[in-house]
């Protein structure tokens, strides 16, 4: 399944998306791409500090004190393009893994 956000209006279903996620058995990606100056104050990719994953951030759960870094670029280079992609029988299957139902 490919969601995307209504104001996205350059979102479209790219096939080798599709096929790669197909193929590769993921049950979930995200689009990203390379954050500029002007992307600044939107949500970024980051590495929990925790566990090392991979998380989206947005700007709601930064701190005040934490603003600067944040923004910078440099730091966190990628941004999500709100195009995302979910292989509904993998949700599924981990839906039922944790009794969602």
């Amino acid at each position: 399944m490919f969601v995307s956000n209504s104001d996205n209006l350059g979102a479209t279903l790219d096939p080798h998306i599709l096929t790669h996620i197909a193929s590769s058995g993921s049950p979930f990606m995200m689009e990203v791409c390379g954050r500029l100056e002007g992307d600044k104050k939107g949500g970024h990719l980051c590495r929990r500090k925790t566990d090392n994953s991979i998380i989206l951030r947005e700007t709601a759960q930064c701190h005040q004190e934490d603003v600067q870094s944040f923004q910078n670029t440099n730091i966190h280079p990628f941004f999500n393009t709100n195009n995302l992609w979910v292989n509904l029988e993998r949700l599924l299957e981990r839906m039922e893994e944790y009794e969602v139902f």
